[in-house]
């Protein structure tokens, strides 16, 4: 989620140019986690939730792409379509 969250951040001629920082809370990021955590099958449940709350801990000491200015900063203005 911290790579998605800082967007274009990162100098790639993969990557699109329109791509835009996030800018989502930790609430946000967290919330989103535990979603896409959330969707799989009865069969895979409690090793989602087990593998779920290992990752929480780790993020709350390792996030090496976290807390960057790009990422919590104010999205940049977005270009006017045309014809607008």
């Amino acid at each position: 989620m911290d790579h998605y969250n800082k967007g274009d951040g990162l100098q790639n001629p993969y990557l699109d140019q329109d791509i835009q920082p996030l800018a989502l809370t930790e609430a946000d990021i967290d919330d989103i986690v535990a979603f896409l955590a959330s969707l799989t099958s009865p069969d895979y449940k409690e090793l989602g939730v087990t593998e779920l709350a290992r990752q929480h801990e780790l993020s709350l000491t390792k996030r090496p792409q976290r807390d960057t200015p790009r990422a919590f900063g104010p999205k940049p203005v977005q270009p006017t379509p045309p014809g607008r």
